[in-house]
């Protein structure tokens, strides 16, 4: 059975909120401390303490103050050149990779700057190397291989901050994941850190719901804010996934069409796939009376049924939708960020792994879309080329 964290945003997660939740349910602290102390290059000792939120027991991180010291800022690639150097086992360094790059991918999106040009302002100092690379290092001593994550909650839109609320670097990086109102109000203008929501948009996956999983450890980690209406921690569950359970349950969705001009059934399919559906297809049938038609498919998740159902309606002539549930097996994921060619352009891929032993590897169409045109070469041979990178890192991972 496959180790499976599922983390639940009860009032707020933060990247020391995530990573005191984590040493809360069992992850040792001396392993933590000696990765992040690689990495920034001299000893750093932390400590923790109980505090109480709406009367639930937490821990709480206490920050070394040097961490968050104007002068330890570092430019956003010299974030990543501080981890790729520090020598540490390859799972948490690609872990940690993993989140900074979404980070700073995301924040090249919002500002319309590359990577070199960016001021991440507290994103710079040293407290982002310390969450990234403890939460990497405790996930990896916890032997986490799936991070689940249900719906995130959001503060009322606000002019609070200096890019209002919820910050645009965090809505960048949620893309996919379900969001939903704070309990908190207004109270908390800040629920979700933009370091937690790259740790969830580079190890995470969306959770419609708590998976069926035998739990065998818990941890609370709070923040510093206490409001009145919601406890201000991040609850996590750490558990195995039941075999029989290590599939996602899904919906289909189905409808039999006659009568769709055929122009028109590939904007059907896009408006599907608008609505939340993960995927969508067009199947030839017959139906009665020996008249061609297709059948219009989609799988969505639960929490996107009304948007999806209400697609078919808008976008084919159908007058009725069959729906169905399924459980869909799924290989293990991991992302790696493999450099193409010394000094980037770098591409995301995603891997499966099939008890362990890298299966497949899938880059992101968009990165290698950019790195071709960056590198002037065919983006079919910039594919397969990011694709025996990546698989090429595993095959070194597991052979060690």
């Amino acid at each position: 059975m496959s180790r499976v964290l599922f983390v639940d945003v009860q009032g707020g997660a933060a990247g020391d909120m995530l990573l005191a939740a984590l040493l809360d349910a069992g992850a040792p602290l001396g392993p933590v401390e000696d990765a992040v102390s690689a990495v920034v290059g001299r000893p750093v000792r932390l400590s923790t303490g109980e505090v109480r939120r709406r009367g639930i027991r937490a821990l709480r991180l206490a920050l070394p103050p040097d961490l968050a010291a104007p002068g330890r800022r570092r430019r956003p690639l010299e974030l990543i050149e501080a981890v790729e150097r520090a020598g540490l086992e390859p799972g948490v360094r690609d872990r940690a990779t993993s989140v900074l790059r979404r980070l700073i991918e995301a924040e090249s999106r919002v500002h319309g700057l590359p990577a070199e040009a960016l001021e991440l302002d507290e994103l710079a100092l040293e407290d982002t190397l310390l969450d990234v690379v403890g939460i990497a290092r405790a996930l990896a001593s916890l032997g986490v291989e799936r991070v689940l994550v249900p719906a995130l909650p959001m503060p009322p839109p606000s002019d609070a901050g200096a890019h209002g609320a919820p910050a645009p670097v965090t809505l960048e990086l949620l893309r996919g994941f379900t969001l939903r109102p704070s309990s908190a109000g207004a109270e908390l203008e800040e629920t979700v850190t933009p370091t937690a929501a790259a740790v969830f948009a580079a190890l995470g996956e969306p959770a419609p719901a708590i998976p069926e999983i035998e739990v065998e450890r818990l941890g609370y980690g709070a923040g510093a804010r206490d409001p009145s209406r919601v406890a201000n921690v991040v609850r996590v569950l750490l558990g195995r996934a039941r075999a029989a359970d290590r599939g996602r349950r899904l919906l289909v969705l189905e409808a039999n069409v006659d009568d769709l001009v055929p122009e028109i059934v590939p904007d059907a399919i896009e408006g599907i796939l608008a609505a939340g559906a993960l995927d969508a297809w067009a199947t030839p049938i017959q139906m009665k009376r020996g008249r061609p038609a297709l059948t219009i498919s989609a799988l969505c998740e639960s929490g996107s049924l009304e948007e999806v159902r209400r697609a078919f309606f808008e976008h084919t002539t159908t007058f009725g939708v069959r729906i169905h549930e399924v459980s869909r097996p799924e290989l293990e994921r991991r992302t790696v960020a493999v450099e193409l060619a010394p000094g980037g352009p770098s591409v995301r891929v995603k891997v499966g792994l099939l008890d362990g032993v890298p299966v497949s590897a899938k880059p992101e169409h968009a990165d290698v879309v950019e790195a071709a045109l960056k590198l002037d070469r065919p983006i079919r041979a910039v594919h397969e080329r990011a694709s025996a990178l990546a698989r090429g890192l595993l095959e070194e991972e597991r052979d060690r």
